[in-house]
């Protein structure tokens, strides 16, 4: 099966494969900031799962890895209510099956760069009005901690184009020592550990349950 691998509990079938069809006409632009060796069947491997994330839990998304299967999990809430947001969701989950940075700060801000290029250039041809309305309204949904790793990504690369996917690159590679990666990004963020409030201790059942998109 290729990408995208879509499956759904509960949820708008409608927008389910709205957001399947996007992420299809996405995969080139998925690909082009991987590393150059990882393959488009790694990314065809990877499974999205989307349904309704239980209230106690702070976020609408999260990355997790069960029984070597790599999993994408987006809350339905966020998909019915408000769809940009939830591609861009979608977006950051993807890129942290090809981010390779080890700090978990630099992971963050790294899948915040991809995920919000990769939008962009999306909303491209819908005119510079509408796109700059929608990426003002998806960080509006986004907590103030990630809009500050996605600012620190867009100084990064102001600075030296293409900078952000050579550092993944070279981290794939072991060519980048953690350290060199922790003060690569000190300079523009505080460096403290992410808390960790996502559901991702493996808690979920993951493929009971679901239907395929």
């Amino acid at each position: 099966m290729s990408f995208p691998q879509i499956a759904i509990k509960n949820t708008d079938i409608k927008r389910a494969k709205k957001l399947k069809t996007d992420l299809s006409l996405l995969k080139k632009s998925v690909l082009n900031f991987a590393p150059r060796n990882y393959t488009p069947r790694r990314l065809d491997t990877l499974r999205i799962r989307i349904f309704l994330f239980p209230r106690k839990e702070n976020c609408h998304e999260f990355y997790v890895t069960q029984k070597n299967r790599k999993y994408v999990c987006l809350n339905s809430c966020l998909l019915s209510n408000r769809y940009y947001s939830a591609l861009q969701y979608a977006l950051h989950g993807i890129a942290h099956s090809f981010c390779f940075l080890r700090h978990d700060i630099s992971e963050e801000v790294f899948c915040e760069y991809v995920s919000y290029s990769i939008l962009n250039e999306f909303l491209k041809n819908k005119g510079e009005k509408f796109k700059r309305r929608i990426i003002k309204s998806v960080m509006k949904v986004s907590s103030k901690e990630y809009n500050n790793y996605f600012r620190a990504a867009k100084k990064i690369e102001k600075k030296k184009k293409c900078f952000l996917k050579k550092l993944n690159s070279k981290a794939k590679s072991r060519k980048l020592s953690k350290k060199k990666e922790k003060k690569v990004f000190s300079r523009l963020l505080k460096m403290r550990r992410i808390d960790d409030n996502d559901p991702t201790n493996g808690s979920f059942e993951l493929e009971k349950g679901f239907r395929k998109v």
